[in-house]
């Protein structure tokens, strides 16, 4: 059940981004792309594992995918040049070690621990550039009606929550193997009830803002 609403519950995001498509910043559209490749994923999962009886592979594509859409969003909310320089080829380091990963390390149908990890840490390390930014900042509204600052909160719960549960994932059908899908599951649905959450609010400040300029226009 977990694993379908995890799996599943990016339609809802992704239709309140779509429907606000115009009002929402270049970060906001970026996400809701994020929750686009999401909803086809969930698909394409769901279709592997009933007529090839694998989708391993999608781990290795997903890995790359994500990891790339996220730290678009982040280059364009990051104000140090030097980070931002340092983002594409970190970025392309990052795709030479998930393709080793999927073809020499672990191969494609068998979980990609290596890139994971990476993944893991450069996720963390751009959430926490981002905090330390926003702490740098003097900002007069609540961390919690900024957009990037909800999905941040999101996704440093998920990728700290659900680590060590990927690289030590036993073999399924172990009690071991359904504790660590629980909490993978369960640590995603939080990320995303708050990435959900942070989309809405930047739904509602940029209708308002062009509601004040049509007053004042």
């Amino acid at each position: 059940m977990l694993n379908y609403i995890s799996s599943f519950g990016v339609i809802i995001p992704l239709a309140i981004g779509l429907w606000y498509w115009r009002t929402l910043s270049l970060p906001a559209r970026i996400i809701v792309g994020y929750f686009g490749f999401w909803t086809v994923e969930a698909v394409a999962d769901r279709l592997s594992r009933t007529f090839l009886h694998t989708n391993m592979y999608l781990y290795h594509v997903s890995v790359l995918v994500e990891t790339w859409l996220l730290g678009w969003a982040y280059y364009h909310v990051y104000d140090a040049k030097p980070v931002r320089k340092a983002m594409l080829p970190v970025g392309l380091l990052f795709t030479l070690v998930a393709v080793a990963d999927a073809t020499v390390i672990s191969g494609l149908h068998s979980l990609n621990a290596v890139a994971r990890a990476v993944q893991v840490a450069l996720m963390l390390a751009m959430i926490l550039i981002y905090f330390e930014q926003w702490m740098r900042e003097i900002r007069p509204e609540s961390p919690w009606h900024n957009f990037m600052f909800i999905v941040s909160v999101g996704l440093a719960v998920y990728y700290a929550g659900s680590v060590m549960s990927y690289l030590l994932h036993p073999a399924n059908g172990t009690l071991a193997s359904a504790i660590m899908s629980v909490i993978i599951d369960g640590s995603y649905i939080i990320n995303l009830v708050l990435m959900t959450l942070g989309l809405w609010r930047e739904t509602r400040q940029q209708s308002s803002t062009n509601y004040d300029s049509n007053i004042f226009a």
